[in-house]
């Protein structure tokens, strides 16, 4: 498991609270929100690096990974046209 996330922090394009919420275009409270209860979460989502990140509010953000949890939220949150 720790191995998995290493590859992927070591290859991944990871952003900043600023970027990501500018990305998305939402508030930057939004994003934390999304953090917070759980709709993103600590690994795949947002990470905290050594040297790099002092707080939570200074996480960086993958944004391929964000972009594809928020496309499934808004599928599941999508009424069936059955």
């Amino acid at each position: 498991m720790y191995t998995a996330f290493f590859r992927m922090a070591a290859t991944a394009q990871w952003v900043s609270a600023n970027q990501m919420a500018e990305a998305l275009n939402i508030d930057r409270t939004d994003l934390f929100r999304m953090r917070d209860d759980g709709t993103l979460k600590l690994g795949p989502h947002f990470a905290a690096f050594k040297g790099k990140t002092y707080s939570r509010d200074s996480y960086l953000w993958n944004p391929g990974a964000v972009h594809r949890a928020m496309r499934k939220q808004q599928k599941e949150l999508s009424p069936s046209l059955v």
